[in-house]
């Protein structure tokens, strides 16, 4: 039962949330009431200080484990990689920055200035999860390491000497260098690399397709991007232009991760990764987390045994083999599968070299079945063991509960290490004899890479954001002391930029959303506005700019707080429902209409949103949502962007064949059956590209890449039956878009459509790199025939799914 309000009263909703000791409202009601009109005052960033906001590449996500290795071993200097997009010339500028963090200047207030190292200009910096700078780290107190693509050329391995800014090309190689590691004395680096794999020969006037992909066969004979991605191993001598020598066999990509390498300090041995895609079912036999991985992550060895349609790809388990560089020759170090996830396979550390390479600590590894002395349960569990490799030989640590965490050093204590699992932190003293003993963790050996990062007794290094504060590195100190060492935007202003606060609502189901609501500092409540949903999901603390702010480079179309500055409000919608959320594929498409039905109901119930003017943004895995939304959905959509998004239809069930060894089995999951025998009929009626009739929503689909992956059936169909929609793809561009012209393009082209359908307005002003008048003039005499074209649409009776629907 509704509440009786006085009028011009806005009531809302509120959750509490803590920020630094303090209890503040999750939506500010000052902010909802206060006098004033965001558009009329010019309040809200351009599309283009969207995209030329700078930006934090390393530490990525702000992650405390890398700001804590981005401190130099002396505990005097830290460095950070940042980018920033200059839109007139279509570049990004990457720079790394050195910071003083000495404790006695930190303690005065006074660190020297932010220093810059090193720029690179990238043009052709084709996705931002691909950074032309990326992988920085220490070598020694005094030199850097990277992995940069140098005047747009390929990826290599370079060392910057911090103190001359000399900088020293360290590989030559012509394939593409993903990972890398380098010798203490850096003279000896191993890598791998992507060996390109045509899918027609030389020679060869065909291609038997067998199980690969379609944008493989069809588009990756010059571009390995669509390519089978295939990696090898490498050694070479550092700075030396000759031929590297290989490391073993090719071998196909695994977890979609880049392949990671190691290398002990002396240079003489390399720990690289084996996968095994034959003893996946045998491994799932002996050892639980293998097969508890293989049931979610990797079903294609128990659904498809005869790899006719699939092929292990999305997991797929892996171990060590150990390299003697002098003469490329390798040998077995656990004959047994580790217990990393496909998540895990780039992001933890499980080895770290003793003695400057005289034996290494390796985590998270099962134990060979035979060697196993404790019975059953050693079997079931993984370890840390210490491996000899000169002496071939390996003595188990400890055991884990659950899989690995990380594998940590402690800074300064060489004889110590600590391990994270399921059950907490442990930490391991060196004995006399050379066995390990655990020990208690107290405050004073807490120091390891994980957590703030230590830069002497009582100083740490963090990232400071919030929704409304941009990210900045600080230094907290004694007695809550605390120094800001960066200031990467001081454009920012949320008393200009808009302001982004918490705020929850419940579904009609009772479920609990944790979303977030963007409004200008200054709002008229005695008008209701038009409302964006940007979806892909909502993260409390951290800077919201553009969306999603759950991970960097999740942001492609979505324009954020530039839609404030045509007096557009954004709702952000989280992944999962906080309370009652849903498991399956199709739950959640069912939960997520019903989470965008409750926003909506909410937000015109305080007063804010106008009904008949909502639109809604979906990307990647939302945006099957979207487009199941503006399907399936009772809820009315006046306009929707669809960007590079997924979708459960029979042309992408298709067209995404052999992609991966999960893509169909969710595909069925979401329809609830195969598109063939007994399940035809649930397939056919939960197929969204079999309903285009019931899509009444002026829909945008963006597509990146130079291949069509979704929704083309989708757009065909629309067009065929005079719907209002459009279709933008950017050949150039990747699923995280990075180039500046590309995200003008998608930005600015998501605010034009969605300010011309929610509110009938249009841009005049050209903006767009390599946009016209001209273009501009087309853009909208298209989007006007659209209106006469939605008007006779809307006019026609239900579809034949909502009328079953309704009855």
């Amino acid at each position: 039962m509704s509440q009786a309000r006085e009028p011009g009263h806005v009531r809302l909703r509120f959750r509490f949330f803590t920020v630094s000791g303090r209890v503040a409202p999750a939506l500010c009601l000052a902010a909802i009431t206060s006098l004033g009109h965001a558009a009329a005052n010019g309040e809200g960033p351009t599309v283009r200080d969207v995209v030329e906001f700078t930006r934090i590449v390393q530490p990525r996500n702000g992650d405390p484990d890398q700001l804590a290795a981005q401190v130099s071993p002396d505990g005097r200097r830290a460095f950070i990689v940042t980018r920033r997009a200059d839109v007139a010339t279509d570049t990004n500028r990457y720079e790394i920055l050195l910071l003083d963090v000495r404790p006695e200047r930190l303690a005065d207030g006074n660190p020297e200035p932010v220093q810059t190292l090193i720029t690179v200009e990238a043009r052709t910096d084709e996705n931002y999860m691909d950074p032309s700078v990326q992988d920085v780290r220490w070598a020694g107190d005094r030199t850097l390491l990277m992995r940069a693509r140098m005047d747009d050329a390929g990826f290599q391995v370079y060392s910057l000497d911090v103190a001359t800014r000399r900088l020293r090309q360290l590989t030559f190689e012509s394939r593409r260098l993903v990972s890398f590691a380098v010798s203490q004395s850096l003279d000896r680096v191993v890598y791998a690399a992507q060996v390109p794999q045509p899918p027609m020969l030389p020679g060869r006037h065909a291609v038997v397709v067998g199980n690969q992909s379609f944008w493989s066969v069809k588009h990756g004979q010059d571009d390995w991007r669509a390519q089978r991605r295939y990696y090898q191993y490498f050694v070479a001598e550092a700075g030396a232009d000759r031929p590297a020598r290989s490391l073993g066999e090719v071998f196909p990509e695994a977890g979609n991760a880049l392949p990671g390498v190691d290398i002990s300090p002396d240079g003489r041995w390399a720990l690289l990764h084996r996968w095994e895609p034959e003893r996946q079912l045998a491994w799932g036999r002996d050892y639980p987390l293998v097969a508890v991985a293989t049931h979610r992550y990797g079903p294609s060895v128990s659904v498809d045994p005869l790899g006719y349609f699939s092929r292990p790809s999305h997991y797929v388990p892996r171990r060590l083999v150990a390299w003697r560089l002098d003469d490329a020759s390798p040998q077995d170090v656990i004959d047994a599968a580790d217990d990393a996830l496909p998540g895990d396979l780039q992001r933890r550390g499980d080895r770290l070299w003793m003695g400057g390479g005289q034996s290494v600590l390796i985590g998270g590894t099962h134990l060979p079945v035979s060697d196993t002395s404790d019975g059953p349960e050693g079997v079931r569990r993984s370890h840390v063991v210490e491996y000899w490799p000169d002496e071939n030989r390996s003595q188990v640590v400890t055991a884990l509960s659950g899989r690995l965490g990380e594998l940590l050093p402690v800074r300064g204590r060489p004889d110590r290490f600590a391990v994270t699992d399921a059950a907490g932190r442990r930490l391991f003293e060196r004995l006399p004899n050379g066995g390990w003993v655990q020990v208690r963790a107290t405050q004073g050996t807490a120091a390891t890479s994980t957590g703030p990062s230590a830069i002497g007794p009582e100083w740490r290094l963090r990232v400071a954001e919030g929704l409304d504060v941009p990210p900045d590195v600080v230094a907290d100190g004694p007695e809550g002391r605390s120094v800001k060492l960066t200031t990467l935007n001081p454009q920012f202003d949320p008393d200009r930029w808009g302001r982004m606060q918490p705020f929850t609502w419940s579904d009609d189901r009772g479920r609990r959303w944790d979303g977030g609501l963007m409004t200008p500092h200054r709002v008229d409540r005695t008008a209701r506005h038009a409302l964006v949903i940007q979806t892909y999901g909502f993260a409390p603390d951290r800077f919201y700019l553009d969306g999603s702010n759950r991970g960097d480079g999740h942001s492609s179309g979505f324009a954020g707080r530039a839609f404030l500055r045509e007096g557009i409000l954004v709702l952000a919608l989280p992944i999962r429902a906080a309370t009652g959320a849903p498991k399956g594929e199709r739950e959640a498409i069912l939960a997520f209409i019903d989470a965008v039905r409750g926003a909506v109901d909410t937000l015109v119930a305080d007063g804010l949103v106008d009904r008949d003017r909502v639109g809604i943004l979906g990307w990647s895995a939302t945006g099957e949502r979207v487009l199941n939304l503006v399907t399936f959905g009772d809820v009315p959509m006046k306009a929707a962007s669809i960007l590079d998004g997924d979708a459960n239809t029979l042309f992408s069930a298709a067209i995404t064949y052999a992609a991966s060894d999960n893509v169909l089995a969710r595909k069925e999951r979401t329809n609830e059956g195969s598109p063939f025998g007994a399940t035809l009929a649930k397939w056919v009626s939960n197929d969204p590209s079999l309903h285009t009739d019931c899509i009444r929503t002026a829909l945008r689909i963006e597509t990146y890449g130079p291949w069509v992956l979704n929704n083309w059936d989708i757009y065909a169909l629309m067009r065929r039956q005079y719907k209002p929609v459009e279709m933008v793809v950017i050949p150039g561009g990747s699923h995280a878009l990075s180039r500046p012209a590309e995200r003008m393009v998608s930005l600015q082209g998501n605010v034009d459509w969605h300010r011309f359908w929610l509110k009938g307005e249009e841009r005049s002003e050209v903006v767009v790199p390599g946009e016209t008048a001209e273009d501009l003039r087309q853009q909208y005499l298209r989007w006007r025939q659209m209106v006469d074209l939605k008007r006779a649409d809307d006019a026609k009776p239900p579809c034949a799914a909502r009328r079953d629907a309704g009855s």
